[in-house]
């Protein structure tokens, strides 16, 4: 800031040194006054273009000034508007996900269901067994089904006053019995630490002449009394037949995102009172 004040005191004592010598120049019209316009018009020429001069310059440092000061603003304003931007995303993420929960429901309309969110989950990526918001006070038990944007989560394996801890369909402990929806063949989706690893769970425990194609959804079954039946648990990814043709395994996609999961649904009607068979 000192280098403009010095600019501009230097283009005052100009600007002086510019009116005496103006003065001086109009008030004498005889001999001595044409001397000293001779000699002062000049200096009085040099003095009024570096007076112009500095004052551009002058002009110039506070465009400048005024240019860093606009460029200061529309720095915050930018990132007001990325700030914005980031909470419009949010929001719009969480309206998406509240939006597959409402189709989710629509679409088990049967079952009565109640909404939690996830606010703990195992160290790792994937939520292979995770804490919710509700408890005993809000009327959770365990063995109650839980199910999440597109299809099947898992089910709640313990429960506290005021949270539960829902145990997924990619812990090694989970087992769904499942059946194919195009043929209706039977077969158990299980958890299995290398496949969970990607995200993906285990088909097995097919008859032989299972016909399975990659694809293939993958729902509850009828049998079981935990789960109730018709909920999409994936899709086929990959099929495994051993060598000696009699058991054959698949890779099962799951349709619920086990990496970002917020909000569940759980099931609280009777299928989650009878006996366990599963």
């Amino acid at each position: 800031m000192k280098e403009p004040k010095k600019v501009k005191n230097i283009i005052i004592v100009l600007g002086v040194l510019a009116l005496v010598m103006s003065f001086l120049t109009s008030g004498n019209s005889g001999f001595p006054g044409r001397v000293v316009s001779f000699v002062l018009t000049p200096v009085q020429k040099i003095g009024s273009d570096l007076f112009q001069r500095l004052n551009r310059s002058w002009e110039n440092v506070k465009d400048a000034q005024e240019l860093e000061a606009e460029n200061e603003q529309l720095k915050k304003e930018i990132d007001t508007l990325r700030y914005e931007k980031k909470l419009l995303e949010q929001e719009k993420n969480e309206l998406d996900r509240l939006r597959a929960l409402y189709q989710l429901d629509k679409r088990y309309a049967d079952y009565p269901k109640t909404g939690a969110r996830v606010i703990g989950k195992n160290p790792g990526n994937w939520y292979e067994t995770f804490i919710i918001d509700k408890g005993a006070a809000q009327g959770m038990k365990v063995d109650m089904a839980v199910t999440a944007g597109n299809g099947l989560v898992g089910k709640i394996i313990q429960v506290r006053e005021q949270d539960s801890t829902v145990i997924s369909l990619l812990d090694e402990l989970s087992g769904v019995s499942a059946k194919i929806l195009r043929t209706s063949d039977l077969c158990t989706v299980s958890g299995n630490k290398k496949l969970g690893e990607d995200g993906m769970a285990l088909i097995e425990q097919m008859a032989e002449d299972t016909h399975l194609i990659i694809g293939d959804e993958i729902v509850t079954s009828h049998l079981g009394k935990i789960y109730p039946p018709g909920i999409l648990i994936g899709t086929v990814r990959d099929i495994n037949v051993n060598p000696n043709k009699l058991s054959k395994t698949a890779v099962l996609e799951p349709a619920v995102d086990f990496k970002h999961l917020e909000e569940v649904l759980v099931i609280i009607g009777e299928t989650a009172d009878a006996e366990k068979t599963e």
